[in-house]
């Protein structure tokens, strides 16, 4: 518990993050338009971009039967297999009110059949932007450059638990994307950060930890204890002339009484997208209102 509060403390002094990836290349909106598919099934998705890594396997999980599935590659050295799974497709509108289609296929490890299975361990995914051209294909518009780690734990991604339409909207004067929250509970205690999805038309699509979500111990203590605590991050976009819009995060609720731990709660932070890094970083910081 110790470790937890004195990571959660250093990630409330720097309120700053890594990227989940860097692109591996640089974009070319010309190269994405050359690449189409007739329709986003998971067979015609699968034999366009992983042609010659598919091979059939059984997973005893249920999970993984509740969405079209193949394995993709053999095993590695330490008995792991993936499975690429489909999630269901996406509808969103662009900046512009252009239609657009997101497709996911998440990649999860499988040992000995079965998921793996640890609070801990998460899994990553391939996330693909297209538009329906007039003749009924589908023009590819945007990617993630490789496979990204998306916020998870018991050893698949939280995006799926999230409601992503209803969770989109402008995060920049050109840009669409969703904020949205993964954790995990672990012997009563309950973390949960927010991540951000970025679906720009001019870059790769990427995610990127924003701060800090919340915590509790409610499933611990008593909830008259002295030591109970309970607090939420609110997260509040805000639009203004910049490629990026600041994101400000408020902390409201009981912090756990902890001396290393900053003074946060009823506070907020100003967070901005820092393009040359690719993280979110905070400005400046205040008493909230």
């Amino acid at each position: 518990m110790k470790k937890l509060l004195l990571s959660l403390a250093l990630s409330l002094v720097a309120l700053s993050v890594t990227p989940a990836m860097a692109a591996a290349s640089a974009f070319s909106a010309t190269q994405m338009s050359q690449v189409k598919i007739k329709d986003l099934s998971f067979q015609e998705v699968m034999h366009k971009f992983y042609s010659g890594q598919m091979t059939p396997t059984v997973a005893d999980d249920t999970y993984i039967d509740s969405l079209p599935n193949i394995g993709l590659g053999r095993a590695d050295n330490t008995a792991y297999r993936t499975v690429a799974l489909i999630h269901p497709i996406e509808l969103y509108d662009n900046t512009d009110g252009e239609q657009r289609y997101l497709v996911t296929i998440e990649k999860v490890l499988i040992y000995d059949d079965s998921l793996e299975y640890c609070f801990p361990c998460g899994s990553k995914a391939d996330v693909y932007s297209f538009k329906k051209l007039n003749d009924r294909q589908f023009q590819l518009v945007s990617r993630t450059s490789e496979s990204v780690e998306f916020s998870s734990n018991y050893g698949s991604m939280n995006l799926q638990n999230n409601d992503l339409y209803n969770t989109l909207q402008p995060l920049g004067e050109n840009l669409v994307g969703s904020i949205f929250k993964s954790g995990y509970m672990r012997q009563g205690y309950t973390t949960e950060s927010w991540a951000v999805l970025h679906l720009p038309e001019n870059d790769f699509i990427n995610t990127y930890a924003l701060g800090d979500a919340g915590s509790n111990n409610n499933g611990a203590n008593d909830y008259e204890s002295p030591s109970d605590y309970d607090y939420e991050g609110i997260v509040e976009v805000m639009p203004e002339k910049a490629k990026y819009y600041p994101i400000k995060l408020t902390y409201k609720g009981i912090a756990p009484d902890d001396p290393e731990l900053p003074k946060f709660i009823n506070k907020s932070f100003i967070m901005k997208f820092n393009p040359v890094k690719k993280a979110y970083e905070t400005t400046s910081s205040f008493a909230a209102l």
